[in-house]
């Protein structure tokens, strides 16, 4: 697993990035993250286009979302529609978006293409979502938030040493072993 923020074409004015992998629960809401970077300044013509390939497929991505000009369009025959909102901010340079109860279904591969005129040779940028049951993220016996809450988490890819980092707060295996097992034990401890 890996979380890195990539840039898409260093020769270009405008770089499009986002964390390359995320774990989300079944039944949670997914904030996907797209952060942009452009010399140009944000007009009525800047948009996003996010865009599904599922888990496996070699076929083209399938937009499945749009926003320009403070409106957003969600693709009507989408496995999106009526669960995915706007949740960026173009002059901050965020063009996220929230998908809501998040399935296996959603495994797959979603694309963020930024368009910020004259800035628009650009590739997307891509994120791999793997929605998984709340006990295989917290391991067994462990507590789990509501359905209705977001349980998102960026990994980086695991190195020699062992250590892992987990949405930026970096880990020894064993240690990260220990703490999850006295945390289940608080109420003996403490």
């Amino acid at each position: 697993m890996a979380s890195c923020s990539s840039t898409v074409d260093s020769t270009a004015d405008e770089e499009v990035s986002s964390p390359t992998e995320l774990i989300v629960g079944i039944g949670a809401d997914a904030k996907l993250p797209c952060t942009f970077r452009s010399s140009e300044e944000i007009t009525s013509a800047t948009s996003v286009t996010w865009s599904f390939q599922p888990e496996g497929s070699k076929a083209r991505p399938i937009p499945f979302f749009y926003y320009s000009n403070g409106r957003e369009y969600n693709g009507k025959n989408t496995q999106f529609n009526g669960r995915s909102t706007w949740d960026g901010d173009f002059y901050r340079k965020d063009a996220s978006i929230k998908v809501g109860n998040m399935q296996p279904i959603d495994n797959g591969t979603y694309f963020c293409d930024v368009k910020n005129p004259p800035d628009i040779v650009t590739e997307p940028e891509q994120v791999e979502v793997r929605v998984l049951e709340i006990e295989k993220i917290l391991g067994p016996g462990r507590a789990a938030p509501t359905p209705a809450s977001t349980t998102t988490a960026t990994a980086t890819a695991t190195t020699a040493s062992g250590n892992i980092s987990l949405n930026g707060v970096s880990f020894w295996l064993l240690v990260l072993q220990f703490c999850c097992i006295l945390a289940s034990f608080q109420s003996y401890l403490f």
